[in-house]
């Protein structure tokens, strides 16, 4: 069974925290600090540097705090940058999100953030990650199912592509 992470502690991490830069890599404090301040449009820029450079895997634990938090509109750049990662610490984080609503998301009839979220899980490709597939193959949202059920019926073509 998963134990769901509560995305209210992960926002608590961060309250009131210092970033030193001294302890971390400057990317990596770039987004602790953003995140402290709850800064939209630094951790924008703080996710695009990311990319820029390589998405290093020391940013695994920030990304996944930071796809919880809801003061900002950048997880699904969040769940593609999880899905390159594929770190089994971030399944949790990703099952909550395939199924939270953002309010800047409501026009998407189709749920492009579940569907980013499927796929980190399947090619994450662990035991944990196929259960939380199973899971959300259960979710009474139509889309968010299917794009489960998509991901686990084609579990055994992309093997290629799973980290585990």
């Amino acid at each position: 069974m998963i134990a769901f992470l509560d995305a209210a502690a992960a926002e608590q991490r961060y309250v009131g925290r210092t970033v030193d830069v001294s302890e971390t890599s400057e990317l990596r404090a770039t987004l602790l600090q953003a995140i402290v301040a709850q800064d939209a449009d630094a951790l924008e820029l703080a996710i695009r540097k990311a990319y820029s450079a390589g998405l290093p895997a020391e940013l695994v634990d920030i990304f996944t705090d930071a796809l919880l938090l809801n003061w900002h509109t950048r997880h699904e750049d969040l769940a593609s940058a999880l899905q390159k990662l594929r770190s089994p610490s971030s399944i949790e984080a990703l099952t909550i999100a395939a199924t939270t609503a953002h309010p800047y998301l409501d026009y998407d009839e189709f749920f492009g953030l579940a569907r980013k979220c499927t796929w980190a899980l399947a090619d994450i490709g662990t035991p944990q990650a196929r259960e939380s597939l199973h899971l959300l193959a259960t979710n009474p949202n139509p889309n968010i199912a299917a794009y489960a059920r998509k991901r686990l019926d084609r579990w055994e073509e992309e093997l290629h592509r799973k980290g585990a």
